[in-house]
């Protein structure tokens, strides 16, 4: 049963126990109606004990630092087919030629069953295969070749293991703890209690003040974007593990830099709204114009006194931030001005900003020239980033200049949104010294 229903029950089994008391009169209960009293009131303390762990439940739920799909069906089956799935057989199955693709169209009928949405394409790809870490330590590898009047008799060896790929922002969104709601089939609202009331200490005999209740909502609608590219038609012919891992970065890459950026900033033409656009509409922004010690400190109170320093507390910055404050003695006096390198730097590390994870990208902004820094500190888990089905791949040779060539043009869209739990969770600055 609900937590509603467990309730609602509760309640009618107290109802009948006061029936049957007031039918006593103060008087000792007959036999027949103790025994009943005895009975209701034991189902009475079995649905206290049902609703206490309820409610423990749902504050455990509220409080997660990680999402849970709405409309997940606990099927570890479909979870473990869709990391088998594999995106150079979907497309080149998309394309018309001749694969072996049964586990990618199944794998796709099952997210458009539990989505509710078709295809705009010939098949839905799941998120999961899009979700490959790149590893900090990898080390590339390189062939070399022989490039003199003898090259003719050395064979060249296509090593597509080694794939060197562009150079992107990094993603640090997921890394600094945001919060995934996958699966999603509708817009979506949360509730939210926006209300901060207090115990009221009252005097003997003293009525406390009613205060009501302020509720609001969190929303988030479908968005979209999408990546347009090319493949040859050896590479979709492929079954190498190689080059499927090098479509799969691809797409990965292009879509996931796309929303990371929106979360983080957002506000642009057809983008989500993220925690940067967020606080400038709300007047909110923070400043770190010094890049003190203090002001760090300042940034970090904000949030702690908004009751809102819980859940994954990070920070994100860009690189000019981070070249700012790792140069940033933490002890600056006198006129003229003295720095004191002895008390350690503002910033002291790539990976940690006073005692807080710190990551760094590209996606945040800066302006100007030299362009300044911009950071965001706050609690991660409560950026919440919704995804709607799966990723919708359309694969199409006939394209004029792809058909040429024998290739095939692949358009991939992802629908997502941003939202943000409590805007007083985060505080961000765009005026840090270059």
């Amino acid at each position: 049963m609900k937590l509603h229903e467990l309730k609602e029950a509760r309640a009618k089994k107290v109802a009948e126990l006061r029936t049957i008391n007031d039918a006593a009169n103060g008087n000792e209960l007959p036999a027949e109606q103790r025994s009943r009293f005895d009975a209701v009131e034991t189902e009475v303390r079995a649905l206290n004990d049902q609703i206490g762990r309820a409610e423990r439940l749902a504050e455990f739920e509220r409080t997660a630092a990680t999402g849970t799909p709405i409309n997940d069906n606990g099927t570890p089956d479909f979870e473990r087919e869709c990391r088998a799935f594999s995106l150079t057989r979907a497309l080149a199955y998309a394309s018309g030629l001749t694969v072996d693709a049964a586990r990618e169209v199944e794998v796709s009928q099952e997210i458009e069953r539990r989505s509710g949405r078709k295809p705009q394409g010939a098949l839905l790809a799941p998120a999961q295969i899009f979700l490959v870490p790149r590893h900090p330590n990898d080390i590339e590898h390189r062939v070399m070749v022989s490039g003199t009047t003898g090259a003719g008799l050395v064979g060249t060896e296509h090593r597509p293991q080694d794939y060197i790929d562009a150079l992107r922002a990094n993603l640090v969104t997921g890394r600094l703890g945001a919060t995934t709601l996958s699966n999603l089939q509708q817009n979506v609202s949360i509730p939210k209690n926006a209300a901060n009331r207090s115990g009221q200490w009252i005097a003997e005999n003293a009525a406390l003040t009613p205060v009501d209740g302020d509720f609001d909502s969190v929303t988030m609608t479908p968005k979209h974007v999408g990546a347009l590219t090319e493949f040859s038609r050896n590479m979709l012919l492929q079954s190498s593990p190689d080059i499927e891992t090098l479509i799969r970065n691809d797409f990965a890459a292009a879509l996931a830099v796309a929303l990371d950026k929106a979360a983080l900033v957002g506000g642009g033409s057809n983008e989500p709204s993220g925690i940067i656009d967020r606080l400038t509409d709300a007047s909110a922004m923070g400043t770190l114009a010094d890049a003190s010690w203090e002001q760090v400190l300042a940034f970090i109170a904000g949030v702690e006194l908004a009751n809102a320093a819980t859940g994954r507390l990070g920070w994100a910055l860009n690189p000019n931030a981070v070249k700012t404050m790792r140069a940033k003695p933490k002890v600056v006096y006198g006129s003229p001005e003295t720095r004191d390198a002895g008390a350690g730097f503002v910033m002291d590390g790539p990976n940690e900003l006073a005692g807080y994870a710190a990551a760094s990208t590209t996606s945040m902004p800066g302006s100007g020239s030299p362009a300044a820094g911009s950071a965001i500190f706050g609690d991660f888990a409560s950026l919440l980033i919704g995804y709607w089905s799966g990723i919708d791949i359309l694969a199409n040779p006939y394209e004029s200049t792809a058909y040429a060539k024998g290739n095939v043009q692949v358009r991939g869209l992802l629908t997502a949104d941003v939202a943000v739990r409590h805007l007083e969770s985060f505080q961000a600055a765009t005026d840090i010294p270059a």
